[in-house]
């Protein structure tokens, strides 16, 4: 196996020593007077100084004395410079009213004796609101700047929730006037169910997190407690298109620098670009809890999914650049890698380097279990296993569909081999996490991540506990990635109660009683050889072929990895046509 070409960071308390450092120099940075940083139109910075850096105490005194001096220099300012302050000062209302706080300000890990408690952060938040009230009023130009850019971000977090009508929604939304569109964002972010599960989290009720699994609005997603991104060409690509006065001058800008790169090059830049804005995005997050959350998961090249050497050539190379993009600090990156032979020779090399993982196209416990240990035998601080339910759920459904007959002679109907099917991806995660606690695995370090949710909706899945049992039915789990779609389907579906460990509770024997008929579940659902007295297997649950990671042609030509491969390389295929699509013509 080829070295990385890298100078890789060591070991565990090495990294965490690092971002200890880190932190330190953004808590002194953050005792600077904010009001400059805002005027030169770098509101995230002083925000993020504010909210995540500063200690309670520091925040309520910065705060207090920042409020009427933002008042004070707002009338004298310029447009560009009012709709900074007035963005700030929304903004700040908003973080405050939402679950940012937690990680900082409220959080008594951090802060025993000085967190702040919840009502004088609400209270905080309602003066910074009354305050942008007030400026909003006083510069109509300067709000209506606002409102348009908010009316655009809506706009497209909505047509990427699958929205009936993006824009209308959007502008009902959003709004006349600013007061109105912070309400409307408050109300959304007090209703939301995933924020719930992110309180449960911080409350220590639950282990599970929630992630965006979107390479785009991870500002909303914050307001809701998200502490991870996980990204593909495919979420890259509808990064791009859905902020493309943002990324088409990054990929123009790219095609200047490099005229002469292929598209697998360009690709690459891409990625590393929106990569890169997403892990800013979370960069306090990874810092503050020293590498235990906050990371992207960045995939390698999906066409390259058998080729390990390549992927950690690609790897390691990503990794230095990321390093120095970041003044030579530590990624807050992990590098998704398939659930394949090649993709294990990979993961050991780059967990034995300190370098965390996601292991996707990843469907059965032949695949997790290996990846499981060899992340355990690992020096990485957290690394996932991206457990792709509803990927595994709809050919497990079509299997069952198509063998209705056969079924109907078991006395199931078809609404049963449906809702067995929703299941079915659920199941196996709830035996994985089971075999991985009796085996002593740290859950903090190899977290499971459920991936690819589904919405099950109408009379053929009614006998399901709600509509996103990969939602409901696991918490208690590490991961939860939701795509924008999802998520607006369980936020604004009926509220359900939340069982922090469900993950805990046995799939029904009815379903696995139907689950029988399906060889892909069975293959799935097999231990075979990481069966022991702790856990064994049915053997009416034995697949005619069991599979194995050591044959590979087997793995790649199992229907879930096919069908995900395939469609990821096609994506990839698809993005690089996008790049070049925008290359200058010569002459």
């Amino acid at each position: 196996m080829p070295a990385l070409p890298m100078h890789p960071p060591h070991d565990a308390e090495f990294i965490r020593q690092a971002l200890r450092s880190e932190l330190a120099r953004c808590r002194d940075n953050a005792q600077r007077d904010p009001l400059p940083t805002i005027l030169a139109g770098r509101v995230q910075a002083a925000l993020n100084d504010l909210v995540f850096y500063s200690p309670p105490s520091a925040f309520r005194r910065i705060a207090g004395d920042l409020a009427p001096r933002l008042r004070a220099a707002f009338g004298s300012a310029d447009t560009t410079r009012q709709r900074a302050l007035l963005q700030f000062a929304a903004e700040l209302s908003t973080w405050l009213r939402a679950f940012v706080p937690l990680w900082n300000l409220s959080n008594p890990a951090l802060f025993p004796q000085d967190a702040l408690p919840a009502d004088d952060v609400a209270h905080l938040g309602q003066a910074w609101h009354a305050l942008a009230a007030e400026l909003a009023r006083s510069a109509p130009e300067a709000e209506a700047d606002l409102l348009a850019m908010r009316r655009l971000q809506a706009a497209a977090r909505f047509r990427a929730e699958a929205a009936a009508d993006p824009e209308a929604e959007a502008s009902a939304f959003v709004g006349a006037s600013l007061p109105a569109s912070l309400e409307a964002l408050e109300h959304a972010l007090r209703a939301s169910q995933l924020r719930r599960i992110a309180e449960l989290r911080a409350a220590g009720g639950t282990r599970t997190e929630i992630s965006n699994d979107y390479a785009a609005f991870l500002d909303y997603a914050l307001l809701l407690g998200a502490s991870f991104v996980t990204c593909n060409p495919p979420l890259v690509d509808l990064a791009w298109r859905a902020d493309p006065a943002r990324w088409d001058p990054v990929v123009d800008r790219l095609h200047a620098a490099q005229p002469k790169a292929d598209g697998d090059a360009l690709a690459r830049s891409v990625t590393l670009e929106i990569v890169l804005a997403n892990m800013r995005g979370l960069r306090p997050i990874f810092l503050l809890t020293e590498g235990r959350m906050g990371c992207v998961s960045l995939q390698v090249n999906p066409k390259r999914h058998d080729d390990a050497g390549t992927m950690l050539r690609d790897a390691g190379a990503i990794y230095a650049e990321l390093s120095a993009r970041l003044d030579g600090e530590v990624p807050n990156v992990v590098f998704k890698l398939p659930g394949t032979q090649s993709g294990l020779d990979a993961c050991r090399e780059l967990t034995g380097s300190g370098i965390g993982v996601t292991i996707t196209v990843n469907f059965g416990l032949f695949q997790h279990l290996p990846f499981a240990r060899a992340i355990s035998e690992g020096g990485a601080l957290f690394s996932t296993l991206a457990h792709m339910s509803g990927r595994l759920a709809f050919p497990v459904r079509d299997e069952l569909l198509g063998r209705l007959s056969d079924l109907s002679a078991e006395g199931i109907s078809e609404n049963q081999a449906r809702v067995a099917a929703a299941w079915s991806g659920v199941a196996v995660l709830k035996r994985l996490q089971r075999v991985m606690t009796q085996r002593g695995i740290d859950l903090a370090r190899v977290k499971p991540l459920i991936a690819s949710l589904r919405v099950y909706q109408g009379e053929p899945h009614a006998a399901l506990p709600s509509a996103v049992p990969d939602i409901t039915e696991v918490l208690g789990t590490g991961i939860l990635t939701v795509f924008p779609n999802v998520r607006r389907a369980f936020d604004q579906g009926p509220q359900l109660p939340l069982d922090p460990a469900r993950i805990e509770a046995p799939a029904p024997p009815e379903a696995l009683r139907v689950l029988r008929y399906s060889e892909l579940f069975k293959q799935a659902y097999w231990l075979g050889p990481w069966a022991d007295s702790g856990e064994t297997d049915d053997p009416a649950l034995r697949p005619a072929h069991p599979l194995s990671l050591n044959d590979a042609r087997a793995t790649a030509a199992w229907t879930p990895v096919a069908n995900t491969l395939d469609e990821f390389c096609k994506a990839y295929d698809t993005f690089v046509d996008r790049i070049l699509a925008r290359r200058p013509r010569a002459g």
